[in-house]
């Protein structure tokens, strides 16, 4: 911590100031005690965890609400957060070595409020980073996914390598192997940078994510649907309809049974990775939900969204199996939810809960990149933010042991599209 005296700042009565860490002293009050340096000290350590940039965001923002609510410039000022657990522990001089992260949060936000769940939410994701964190792995990993992205953006790799082997019946065999080599890719140079290369001798890190990839791969690839639709459907219209409800409903079923069996394998009991009664965090997702919605109907209106949603594009299936405008809906977005709780349990569930046992927090790296693989195809949009927030949902999932937050911001937002997109049709 380095300490700048001057003549002129801060201004006023103060006597110093923290500015990303650098401490600003007005010589003419005299040098700062060990107990003011301590005071600065806690502050830099609320800066480092709030990225700097944020903790001069929040402290503006909390000063001015203070400040408009008691017209007092220094009371605003020592109710503060930050202020009140610098002043509050500014005699402890090996406070350092010992404070929580988010110290502030914990200490003066009541327990039970959603203000406190929010910043117990960010404390786990930044715990996380810390614990998991590591440059070279952290480099590779966003180069290999800039690579990923360049590659469909702008040469269409899925149309190129992934498309036209749906036809052949190869790609149950293709979509396998890409998400198998982007997985273990991923996890063999994250242990190697971590020198945890001995985790690889379990025989659980080796055969368990092989099967569910191959599982997720064979599923997504899988064509068989298309002799059914031909078999119970009679005229075009039905053929069509039952074609894309046996693209989910084979795909999304298998994967929920495999799922059930890898629990039972690893754990002894049967049931899907994460679906369990536990309500930490629920409403933080759903406010992140809510506070999404606005950027998803911006989406909604572009031009690749157009083109990929609604799966149930209404008109084209009116009339089919001489059913309703509802039951044809009703029926196929069953499906097309239930395909989404099994990626959840696959990927957020069997790949994170289910392998951090073996791989502990190095589990959530390589399933976000490999999740990003799934969406190829899809809008672009969607393809860059598939890893980022694949990323983040697989943090909680590590640190919650639950899928409820995966499920309520994956699905809400599939839904949220095909609600859009079917009512664009119908009015």
């Amino acid at each position: 911590m380095r300490i700048i005296y001057n003549r002129y700042f801060p201004f006023g009565s103060f006597l110093a100031t923290n500015i990303f860490g650098l401490i600003f002293c007005r010589s003419d009050k005299g040098r700062l005690t060990e107990v003011d340096q301590n005071h600065e000290y806690i502050h830099t350590l609320q800066q480092r965890e709030m990225l700097f940039v944020g903790f001069m965001l929040w402290y503006s923002i909390e000063w001015l609400w203070r400040y408009i609510r008691c017209r007092d410039f220094m009371k605003a000022y020592r109710d503060l957060y930050f202020e009140r657990e610098a002043y509050m522990m500014e005699s402890d001089l090996d406070y350092r070595h010992h404070r929580q992260h988010f110290a502030w949060w914990y200490l003066f936000v009541e327990k039970g409020t959603l203000l406190r769940e929010i910043g117990e939410f960010f404390g786990d994701l930044v715990a996380f980073v810390k614990k998991d964190f590591h440059w070279g792995k952290y480099l590779f990993a966003f180069l290999l996914a800039v690579g990923i992205i360049i590659a469909q953006v702008r040469f269409g790799i899925y149309d190129i390598i992934i498309a036209p082997t749906y036809d052949s019946g190869t790609s149950m065999l293709r979509l396998p192997l890409i998400y198998i080599m982007v997985y273990f890719l991923v996890l063999i140079v994250s242990l190697a940078m971590h020198h945890e290369l001995w985790r690889l001798r379990r025989w659980q890190v080796w055969v368990f994510p092989v099967i569910l990839l191959t599982i997720d791969g064979a599923g997504q690839g899988y064509y068989g649907y298309m002799a059914w639709a031909e078999a119970y459907g009679t005229t075009f219209r039905d053929k069509a309809y039952l074609q894309l409800v046996g693209s989910f409903m084979f795909r999304s079923v298998f994967i929920v049974l495999s799922l059930c069996v890898f629990r039972w394998l690893v754990e002894g009991k049967f049931g899907l990775y994460g679906l369990k009664r536990s309500g930490k965090y629920l409403r933080v997702y759903a406010l992140i939900y809510v506070l999404l919605l606005p950027m998803f109907l911006m989406v909604s209106f572009t031009p690749q969204f157009l083109e990929y949603y609604p799966k149930m594009h209404i008109t084209w299936y009116e009339g089919a199996m001489g059913w309703e405008r509802w039951q044809l809906i009703g029926l196929f977005e069953a499906f097309y939810a239930n395909d989404f709780i099994g990626v959840e349990g696959m990927f957020r569930g069997a790949l994170v809960i289910g392998l951090a046992r073996w791989l502990g927090c190095r589990a959530v790296l390589p399933m976000a990149l490999t999740y990003m693989c799934i969406h190829l195809g899809k809008p672009d949009l969607e393809l860059v933010s598939s890893v980022i927030g694949g990323y983040i949902l697989g943090i909680l999932a590590w640190r919650t042991r639950h899928l409820w937050g995966g499920i309520i911001i994956h699905l809400g937002i599939a839904m949220f599209f095909e609600v859009i997109g079917i009512a664009r049709l119908l009015l």
